[in-house]
């Protein structure tokens, strides 16, 4: 299951910085946004992508014992995942409802994730 999460996470992390950049940055472009406001979100598009890409990395190594996470070190992917999920509802649930029909998608993706990653280290 490890190596699927990889796989999975790393596939997200590409598809993640790809649609930032291509659909959302060509929208706020349109939208005649600040150089700042669309420089901004890159960064945060490219932050999200490496997140998901580093943790994504250290699941496909741990499948192959090239990296071996014990005792509270095991829960740190899921830690990482976990707290990703959460900024999105914060955002979506508190600040921006709108956005709670088109993040429904991404978070059964990762309550999938979430639960074969939990699986794996009980």
């Amino acid at each position: 299951m490890k190596l699927v999460v990889g796989v999975i996470l790393i596939m997200m992390s590409i598809v993640h910085v790809i649609y930032g950049e291509k659909m959302q940055v060509d929208e706020l472009k349109t939208l005649k946004a600040s150089p700042l406001l669309i420089g901004s979100f890159r960064v945060m598009s490219l932050q999200g992508g490496m997140i998901l890409l580093a943790v994504g990395v250290v699941e496909v190594l741990t499948f192959y014992n090239l990296v071996v996470l014990t005792g509270i070190a095991a829960f740190i992917p899921l830690g990482i995942l976990c707290l990703n999920v959460l900024s999105v509802f914060i955002v979506s649930f508190i600040k921006h409802q709108e956005l709670i029909k088109a993040v429904i998608p991404q978070l059964l993706i990762f309550l999938i994730i979430i639960i074969l990653e939990w699986l794996t280290v009980i």
